[in-house]
Formats: C-alpha cells, sequence, structure tokens
C-alpha cells in the first residue's frame, strides 16, 4: 500500500529533505516544533516493515510518500 500527502508550503532542497528525518533537526529557523516529528513518522513506518520519504512537488511544496506492506 503506498500513500501519498502533498503540500504547498515552501519545499525543502535536496539537502534539508536528506535531513528531514533527523532526530531534533529543523529545516528553518522559525518558531514551533521540536525537529522530532519526521523521525518519529519513519520509525513507526519501518517498524511495520515500510518505508517513507519526502520528494519534491514541483513547483511549490513536498509529497511524503508511506510504503507499507500488504498484510
Amino acid at each position: 500500500m503506498e500513500i501519498s500527502v502533498a503540500d504547498e508550503g515552501p519545499g525543502m532542497t535536496a539537502e534539508q529533505r536528506a535531513r528531514a528525518f533527523d532526530r531534533f533537526w529543523r529545516a528553518g529557523s522559525g518558531s514551533g516544533g521540536s525537529g522530532l516529528g519526521l523521525a518519529i513518522a519513519r520509525r513507526l513506518v519501518e517498524v511495520d516493515g515500510g518505508t517513507i520519504e519526502l520528494r519534491d512537488a514541483g513547483s511549490v511544496g513536498l509529497v511524503a510518500v508511506v510504503r507499507l506492506p500488504a498484510a
């Protein structure tokens, strides 16, 4: 099964996407967030035998893709 979620935010560079799942890492200097959400999401998906990745959405935003094995 594959689930994709797209947003229309500012997006991330390839370098930022490579680090986005690191614990406590945050892309911007803006307030809010602890930098744990994507790290936790990745761990939960991997425990279930799946994968998660971030892709460039083109002109704006990101696409998060979660792949889980069929039950």
